[in-house]
């Protein structure tokens, strides 16, 4: 007999997850049955504060995921689920829970889980402090998102260079990013267009219906049938331009 193939998915796949079951009306209701052996979510919060999403993707053994301490900047390794832990450096709190935006939002989040602003959501005034953010919806110039690994730029979000700070870059199908500045990144992922200079010390993936124009610098580039490349190309093994001789 076949042995049965069980997919693994990392934090950000769960939440792309949630977010899809959400819009499609998959989610129980707060309080209704769940079958046994889920985990259950903790209360939600407030009804002023962003929905507290809720864990519906199993995985077979714990994924571990970098976490940031924003109070002194210490990162360290966690396997598993919990809703809040504590800084093992400085001794802060750390909120590790999972937020939805839909409507205008001004108040500060600091988590080391994923924030989703949907379409309807709009960013004011605000600062959001996240290890992922799909950005779906707007934000004004007042506004500025902090990523400690993925941010997700969503078709009608156009945010200015300058207002994010992430580790890895992915653009969304329907999505046209053009920068003025130089981007630094880790990994990028395209399945829209992004035009610009481009500097990745990871991996540079061009899906299908993804392009990217300008220039790229990096170690590693991806280009799947179907993916547009219209850039002046540099590959370099460790992903650093080779140092000239005085």
């Amino acid at each position: 007999m076949a042995k049965k193939k069980t997919k693994v998915m990392d934090g950000f796949a769960v939440v792309r997850g949630l977010a899809k079951a959400q819009q499609e009306g998959n989610l129980p209701l707060p309080g209704s049955r769940r079958p046994s052996g889920e985990v259950l979510p903790s209360a939600p919060p407030p009804v002023a504060t962003p929905e507290q999403s809720r864990q519906i993707v199993k995985t077979v053994s714990p994924t571990k995921r970098t976490i940031r301490c924003f109070e002194c900047g210490y990162e360290f390794k966690l396997a598993g689920t919990t809703h809040r832990i504590y800084c093992s450096k400085c001794r802060a709190k750390i909120d590790l829970g999972d937020y939805v935006i839909d409507r205008p939002w001004s108040e500060e989040i600091k988590t080391g889980g994923s924030i989703i602003v949907r379409p309807t959501g709009r960013l004011e005034n605000v600062r959001l402090m996240a290890g992922n953010v799909i950005l779906e919806g707007e934000m004004d110039d007042r506004s500025s998102i902090e990523c400690t690994q993925w941010l997700e730029v969503g078709p009608a979000a156009k945010p200015h260079p300058r207002q994010i700070t992430m580790r890895n870059l992915r653009i969304a199908a329907g999505t046209v990013m053009k920068l003025k500045y130089k981007l630094q990144i880790h990994h990028l992922e395209l399945f829209g267009t992004l035009e610009g200079d481009v500097e990745a010390t990871g991996l540079v993936s061009i899906h299908e219906g993804g392009h990217l124009k300008g220039t790229v610098r990096g170690a590693h580039l991806q280009v799947e049938e179907g993916g547009g490349l219209s850039a002046r190309v540099f590959i370099w093994p460790q992903g650093q331009p080779p140092v000239e001789d005085d």
